[in-house]
């Protein structure tokens, strides 16, 4: 009788097992509303509890939970919402880039900087065709030097430095008038090609509008919007031989003959007739500059042409953008850089950046101090300054620096570039939008 009474018990619990298991897979695995795949004949695992109490799908009226009992939406779970394609809906956020300037009428106008050609903008030119496919690209080339001429004081006169700089941005003019009808234009110019630009703007504006050709935006890189101290060299040799005295031992330490590597760099023609004869050199250099190298004469901070810049600049209505390249230490110039004790590199440093017009401890590119550089006491509005640490001004400071410093060939220097040229011919907008939910199938 006892073993009856025993099997009778194990049967009743057999079947309410079987029964609480029937309703668990009848809850998590309805044909209709089956959130998850399985193979026919095979039992899916049930759905865990907290999505039992928040499916309405798999609930039916009879099965109601109180609010006070349900536990909130997860984003890990989902849900069945083909009965009702309203419930729990997801809200994407998106931004989306829209276009200021038609693509199409889209273009930049790249302007190399004294004595350069526009292959100079080679690596930036590759990175903005991949940025900005739709746009025109134009590296100036009305303004090349002649890369043949060798020795002698001719071998400095080309377009840039023969020419003054009101007049090269008339060759830029009518270059952009022939090559870009109909365009928005950004223009990017490189060390004088910043101030070309800006002569372009100041004089040509109204023409190229006649055209039907707008300039939207000038960014300058590494240009001397108060002049280049350098140029003041001129006017007295004998005191930048003094300064340049001190450190021509350790230069030679860096590199054999670097020195003269160096004065070449400030000096671009015979500078063995600066070192030898000074005076000489002082007197006929400076009459050949004026005479011949208007374009390099304006660069001098007490040209005209850097003060009719400076009072300009304050009533131009066109956004610029300034980028200026910091590097002040020559230990950074090189992948090899010699064994130089602590106090002598400071000292190459310091003496070398006063060399170049700055100030103790001023910040500058190798050539430019940043305050030229970022047009130090322009109020004007919308002059927008960036500065990018270890960038150089050009591919050489007397000798070729390692590769990647120099500013047209920066990675940061180019983003900046590309960031500045997307605001201008891009806008972001933000649009919301509702995923459809998840439609179910039915089981297999």
């Amino acid at each position: 009788m006892c073993y009856i009474i025993g099997i009778s018990k194990a049967l009743v619990s057999i079947g309410r097992s079987s029964l609480m298991v029937s309703l668990a897979l009848a809850v998590s695995c309805s044909s209709k509303n089956c959130v998850r795949k399985h193979d026919k004949g095979k039992v899916p695992l049930p759905l865990n509890t907290q999505t039992l109490l928040t499916s309405k799908a798999s609930l039916g009226k009879s099965d109601a939970i109180p609010a006070a009992d349900k536990l909130k939406k997860t984003d890990t779970e989902t849900f069945c919402l083909s009965d009702n394609p309203n419930l729990y809906p997801n809200k994407i956020n998106k931004l989306k880039r829209i276009a200021k300037v038609e693509e199409k009428k889209q273009a930049i106008v790249l302007l190399h900087g004294l004595h350069r050609l526009s292959y100079d903008f080679a690596t930036m030119e590759v990175v903005l065709k991949e940025e900005f496919p739709h746009a025109t690209i134009l590296a100036s080339t009305s303004l090349n030097k002649d890369s043949t001429g060798k020795g002698g004081l001719m071998s400095f006169v080309s377009p840039t430095t023969s020419r003054c700089i009101t007049d090269q941005a008339k060759s830029v003019y009518e270059e952009i008038k022939a090559k870009l009808p109909g365009r928005h234009i950004v223009i990017v110019g490189h060390s004088q090609g910043g101030l070309r630009g800006f002569a372009l703007i100041k004089n040509h504006v109204a023409d190229l509008k006649g055209e039907d050709i707008h300039i939207n935006h000038l960014i300058t890189i590494g240009t001397p919007w108060k002049g280049a101290p350098v140029m003041e060299h001129m006017k007295n040799i004998k005191q930048f031989q003094e300064k340049f005295n001190e450190i021509e031992s350790t230069l030679d330490r860096v590199e054999k003959n670097y020195a003269k590597a160096v004065i070449k760099y400030f000096f671009k023609f015979m500078p063995e007739l600066a070192q030898a004869w000074p005076s000489l050199y002082q007197l006929a250099v400076s009459y050949f500059i004026k005479s011949k190298c208007p374009g390099a004469e304006a660069l001098d901070p007490q040209s005209d042409f850097i003060r009719e810049v400076s009072t300009a600049l304050q009533t131009m209505d066109l956004p610029i953008t300034a980028i200026a390249g910091v590097l002040t230490d020559f230990s950074s110039l090189f992948d090899r850089f010699p064994s130089i004790n602590k106090e002598e590199l400071d000292k190459l440093n310091a003496t070398y950046a006063g060399l170049i017009g700055c100030k103790k401890n001023s910040e500058h590119d190798m050539l430019l101090p940043v305050d030229t550089q970022h047009a130090e006491g322009c109020t004007k509005s919308n002059f927008k300054r960036i500065k990018v640490y270890g960038a150089c001004h050009g591919n050489k400071v007397g000798v070729t620096v390692k590769k990647g410093i120099s500013e047209l060939n920066n990675r940061e220097v180019i983003q900046r570039v590309v960031e500045s040229i997307k605001a201008t011919f891009y806008e972001n907008k933000e649009e919301v939008s509702m995923e459809p939910p998840q439609s179910c199938s039915s089981a297999a």
